[in-house]
């Protein structure tokens, strides 16, 4: 008996074959064992167990034809073939695309079906798949998903790699990298699920079910890799499916179902490998050997058994001896941040994933289905499979005011009617809202964006002005808004001494017991006059650097002993803001319902009824205007049910209203035409300076045809846009896909501009 073992990799991250071989060894121990490995540089072709080695060129310099037929030919001569490595399954599946009885391997319709993310054949298991999205969505959707899933997201390489993204910015920069490592555009975002890891193990020759096991992971490594588990039998509510779906994909070989079951106890299947597990030896320990199982299977030669029977394993680390005849290379030369080639794959598998692309291989239809059918990405006549972003009409609208050809650039575009609109609507929910009992009020906060019309806008729209300093206060007041319209909050709310308003302002917020007693201090003083004096709450989960904290008994109680220092005839108050774009809508939510927990509790302790609440909330726009106003009415009636004396609720959307009123214009400078590629870098004459939240959000981008004067929104490409600054951090936008016709000069608008990167920006390389 002669069994072909390959995926020899013993790094950190390792694969199955040295298990294999060990498990092959204990149940036909005068089989002859042949390693195939594609570099010397992996360790474990040294492995005892192995009796010969059949040492390949590395897959970018391999002659695959040629290597399919000397496999053919050993298959045909009766050796047996296990693989370990999750591409060359790939390419054996279309090398035989009907398959070899000595080939232990998946076909290629079996390997569709349980392609990531979407596993189509998980149906009738008790799994469920998280929520994912492939990155062929626009830039837009792709940060909402985010949002949505309070950043706790993993970007994920169409075969393996899988890396958590807690923003923006390194999500950008990952996308970039396991784009250009697989040679596709086709990744996937799939959320985090919270929980333990467990796996389901199993061994089928030709649509049988030859036997399975249950293994929990119990130590991990850095890279979440197993180290220690413990092995036993699957329940029958999970076999029974399993064994039906394995008929209908007649699946030959060994295979891993990766799952994690969350606190409630609810399986989320992450991904199915099409091959042995790398800890399948510990399976073996447990005594079933479900490599030895699948050879017997298939050759009809019984397998010797385990006798020692162990439920848990563990790994060590091992030195053993080189082969003489493959002695170890030396070492490259060093670099900066470099590892040694033990520490990561060094056989080409993305090469091969680059040469299976172009073989048009396993490509995947975007739902995270193989097809078989891949397009290249790109520029000239080649497909982009990138969905462009949708903007707002009444952006386009507002645009039609603007004459770009006469326009110096870079330039600030005001859209007034969609920043009107969008105050309009808050004003309207929040009128919806207020009953007889209870006021319901909007405030914008100045530091989102000081602009004159925004300003304007808001006081017309009934809104509060929130201010974080006396200088806001003053813009304030120049801009209409009296100090009974105006919140003072925030840690430096006092500066510049000297400019407090001699009448009173509608509330102050504290932003520490040492704020709180300052305000104390300067009412008595009758400096300070206020219709409701507040605190502002440092949320408990969540770390921030402001507000008061409440998260110890200690902290809680110098919080009520304060408190009890307030003048009696003012209103007392709570303040709570977080960023939902920062840390998401559901922790937001969470948060929020958090808050008025310890709000109830400070009213009973301190035994002062809290009459206002203020939230803010960093909503970013579409997740503040997508909700019709039930998640909100449901907020407030949460609200009166913890605080019954509440009078009036706060809210503070403004980079809501901010971000979508502003937009910059900028001209393309220069860039390399090619008849081949797609342009992969332009200079254009705006920069960081006047779009510095570029690293934290996406910006649409619009271009104008020139022929038919419609606007065109940029897609997801190889383009990156650089700045006119002379700084290597320059860079307004990344990936873009500039349209078919543009030269220089072309005018490129950047919308949802108008919060933070308005405020932010700043003079710079103006002379």
């Amino acid at each position: 008996m002669k069994i072909y073992i390959s995926g020899l990799y013993s790094g950190t991250n390792p694969q199955p074959g040295i298990g294999i071989a060990r498990s092959l060894r204990a149940a036909y121990p005068d089989a002859t064992l042949v390693g195939v490995e594609y570099s010397n540089r992996c360790s474990g072709i040294h492995w005892a167990d192995l009796d010969e080695m059949w040492l390949q060129r590395p897959w970018e310099e391999l002659n695959l034809e040629v290597y399919a037929a000397d496999i053919k030919e050993a298959l045909d001569a009766g050796a047996l073939w296990i693989s370990g490595v999750d591409l060359e399954i790939m390419w054996l599946a279309s090398v035989f695309p009907e398959g070899h009885k000595n080939l232990l391997t998946p076909s290629t319709a079996a390997l569709k079906k349980i392609s990531k993310p979407a596993v189509e054949a998980h149906k009738g298991l008790p799994v469920s798949i998280p929520p994912f999205v492939t990155t062929e969505r626009s830039d837009w959707e792709l940060h909402a998903f985010c949002r949505q899933h309070g950043w706790k997201v993993w970007l994920k390489g169409p075969y393996y790699e899988a890396v958590r993204t807690h923003g923006w910015d390194v999500f950008d920069r990952v996308r970039t990298l396991l784009s250009r490592a697989w040679s596709t555009e086709r990744l996937f975002l799939q959320t985090h699920v919270t929980g333990y890891e467990e796996s389901v193990c199993f061994s089928a020759y030709q649509g049988e079910l030859i036997d399975s096991v249950y293994m929990r992971k119990r130590e991990l490594t850095e890279e979440g890799k197993t180290w220690a588990g413990d092995v036993t039998e699957v329940p029958e509510e999970f076999t029974t499916p399993l064994r039906r779906i394995i008929k209908e994909l007649n699946w030959t070989g060994g295979a891993e179902l990766e799952m994690v079951r969350d606190m409630g106890g609810q399986l989320w299947l992450l991904e199915c490998n099409p091959r042995f597990p790398a800890w399948i030896y510990g399976s073996t320990l447990a005594g079933h050997n479900l490599p030895a199982l699948l050879v017997e299977r298939a050759t009809g030669v019984p397998a010797r058994r385990e006798v020692n029977v162990c439920e848990e394993f563990t790994r060590v680390v091992l030195e053993i001896p080189v082969r003489s005849q493959f002695p170890l290379p030396s070492l490259p030369e060093p670099y900066p941040g470099g590892i040694g080639h033990s520490m990561k794959h060094p056989s080409g598998t993305l090469a091969l994933a680059e040469r299976l692309h172009k073989l048009h291989v396993m490509e995947s239809d975007g739902n995270g289905n193989g097809n078989g059918n891949g397009n290249g990405n790109g520029h000239h006549g080649r497909t982009n499979i990138a969905e462009a972003p949708v903007v707002p009409s009444s952006f386009i609208d507002d645009l039609k005011a603007y004459n770009f050809a006469e326009m110096e650039t870079p330039s600030w575009l005001f859209l007034e009617s969609t920043a009107s609109e969008l105050f309009k609507r808050a004003a309207g929910l929040a009128s919806k809202l207020s009953t007889s009992t209870l006021t319901v009020t909007n405030a914008y906060s100045l530091k989102t964006n000081p602009d004159e019309r925004l300003l304007r806008i808001a006081r017309e729209s009934g809104f509060l002005a929130e201010a974080i300093s006396l200088l806001e206060v003053q813009k304030a007041l120049q801009t209409g808004f009296r100090p009974d319209q105006v919140i003072l909050n925030g840690p430096g709310k006092w500066w510049p001494e000297g400019l407090l308003p001699t009448s009173p302002i509608h509330a102050v917020f504290c932003d520490s017991i040492a704020d709180l007693k300052r305000v104390v201090a300067s009412m008595e003083r009758k400096e300070l006059q206020a219709k409701i004096v507040g605190v502002r709450l440092r949320t408990p989960t969540v770390g921030s650097r402001f507000g008061i904290p409440v998260d110890t008994p200690e902290a809680l109680k110098k919080l009520v002993d304060a408190i009890e220092l307030l003048p009696r005839e003012c209103a007392f108050g709570v303040h709570f803001h977080m960023a939902s774009s920062n840390i998401g809508v559901g922790q937001w939510w969470h948060l929020y319902e958090s808050v008025l927990r310890w709000c109830r509790s400070i009213e009973t302790l301190a035994r002062r009824q809290i009459e206002c609440l203020d939230v803010g909330g960093g909503w970013f726009p579409d997740d503040w205007q997508s909700d019709s106003g039930d998640q909100f009415a449901a907020a407030i009636a949460r609200a009166r049910n913890f605080l019954p004396f509440v009078k009036q609720i706060i809210s503070e959307p403004g980079k809501a209203m901010a971000q979508p009123s502003m937009a910059v214009a900028m001209r393309l400078l220069e860039f390399e035409e090619s008849s081949e590629e797609e342009v992969t870098e332009a200079v254009v004459d705006g920069s960081i300076a006047e779009l510095p939240m570029h690293f934290f959000q996406p910006h649409r981008i619009l271009r104008q045809d020139k022929q038919t004067g419609e606007w065109q929104t940029l897609k997801h490409g190889k383009t990156h846009l650089w700045g006119r600054l002379c700084m290597e951090h320059d860079v307004v936008a990344s990936n873009v896909e500039l349209p078919e016709g543009v030269r220089p000069g072309d005018v490129l608008v950047f919308c949802d501009a108008g919060a933070y990167d308005r405020s932010m920006s700043y003079v710079f390389g103006r002379g």
